[in-house]
C-alpha cells in the first residue's frame, strides 16, 4: 500500500514548480498540478494518457483544439502526444493528475495508408511476459519465458475462439509471440524441446491449440505475425477452454508453478470470455 499523509498531499512541490508527485509505482503515477490565478501553464505533450481531476479553480483547457472551462470536480482524459493546456486561470487550479504507465503504439501499419511499396513502421507497443526461472546454488537451473503482444478483446474474436475454422489466427499483437525455453519442457502433453518458437493459435476440429513454429522457417518465408494463416507445420498443444462471467480486456498470459510439484505448473492464457490451459512439465537442471 501506498500511503500519502494529507499535510504531504498538500504541501507544494520541493522544487517551487507547479507539480508534486504524490505516487510513483511501476503501473501508475499520481501527483498535483497547480497554478495561480493568471499564470501560465508550460507543460508539454506527455507520451502517457492521463486524467485530470480539478480540486479547485476555474479556467480554460485546450486539448487536442477542442477548448471546454473546467472547474471544481470536472475529470477530463486527455490521450498520449496531445497538444494541450490550461489557459485564462479565473482563480487559483489545483489539480490532482493520474498518469497510465502504458505508453500508447505508434499505431504501424494500422495507423497508416496501406503501402505500396517497401514502408518502415516504427512500433513502440508495450508487451506482456510470462516467465518462470530456477535458481540452484549460485546459478540458474532453467528457464521459459513467453513474450507477447497485448490485444484488446474485440466481439469478431468470439467466433474464432467458439467454432472450429481451420484457419490459423495471430495469437498476440503486432510481433510474434514469442516462447523462448533453455530446458525441456511437455507443454499440454507435447514434448517441447530447447530453443525458440513463434506462436500462433488455430481452431480445428480437435479444439483450440497453440502451435509453436520453428522461426528459421518463419524468417526464410519473411512472414509478418499478421500472416499467420499462411504458416504451415509446428507442435500443435492441445488448450482446455472455460467459458467465464468476467472478461478479461486485453490478452494475459501466465506460467504458474504448482505449489507441491516445483517441476510442474500451468499455462494460462485470459482474453475476453475465455481461459485457455495446457499443463506444464519442466526440467530444470542443479550444477
Amino acid at each position: 500500500m501506498h500511503w500519502v499523509p494529507a499535510a504531504q498531499a498538500a504541501a507544494a512541490s520541493p522544487s517551487g514548480g507547479p507539480w508534486s508527485q504524490l505516487i510513483a509505482t511501476p503501473t501508475l503515477t499520481v501527483g498535483r498540478y497547480r497554478l495561480p490565478k493568471g499564470g501560465v501553464d508550460g507543460q508539454q505533450p506527455h507520451d502517457r494518457d492521463e486524467v485530470y481531476y480539478v480540486i479547485a479553480g476555474r479556467a480554460q483547457l485546450t486539448a487536442g483544439g477542442e477548448t471546454r472551462t473546467v472547474a471544481a470536480g470536472d475529470a477530463v482524459f486527455v490521450a498520449a502526444h496531445v497538444e494541450h493546456r490550461f489557459h485564462d486561470l479565473e482563480a487559483d487550479l489545483d489539480v490532482l493528475v493520474f498518469f497510465s504507465a502504458a505508453r500508447r503504439p505508434t499505431g504501424g501499419m494500422a495507423g497508416s495508408p496501406p503501402p505500396t511499396e517497401q514502408t518502415p513502421y516504427p512500433e513502440t507497443s508495450q508487451r506482456g511476459n510470462a516467465r518462470i526461472f530456477y535458481w540452484f546454488g549460485p546459478s540458474s537451473a532453467g528457464q521459459v519465458t513467453i513474450d507477447h503482444g497485448q490485444p484488446r478483446w474485440q466481439p469478431a474474436f468470439a467466433k474464432f475462439m467458439a467454432q472450429p475454422g481451420g484457419k490459423r489466427w495471430r495469437f498476440g499483437e503486432n510481433f510474434w509471440t514469442v516462447l523462448d525455453t533453455n530446458m525441456e519442457l511437455q507443454l499440454g502433453g507435447v514434448d517441447v524441446g530447447i530453443g525458440q518458437y513463434y506462436a500462433v493459435l488455430e481452431h480445428g476440429a480437435g479444439g483450440l491449440q497453440l502451435v509453436l513454429l520453428d522461426p528459421q522457417e518463419v524468417r526464410k518465408g519473411r512472414l509478418d505475425a499478421f500472416q499467420a494463416p499462411e504458416t504451415t507445420g509446428g507442435l500443435a498443444i492441445p488448450l482446455q477452454t472455460e467459458k467465464l462471467a468476467q472478461t478479461e480486456n486485453r490478452l494475459a498470459i501466465e506460467l504458474e508453478v504448482d505449489a507441491n510439484e516445483r517441476d510442474r505448473g500451468k499455462l494460462v492464457i485470459r482474453f475476453g470470455p475465455y481461459r485457455l490451459t495446457a499443463p506444464l512439465r519442466m526440467s530444470p537442471q542443479g550444477r
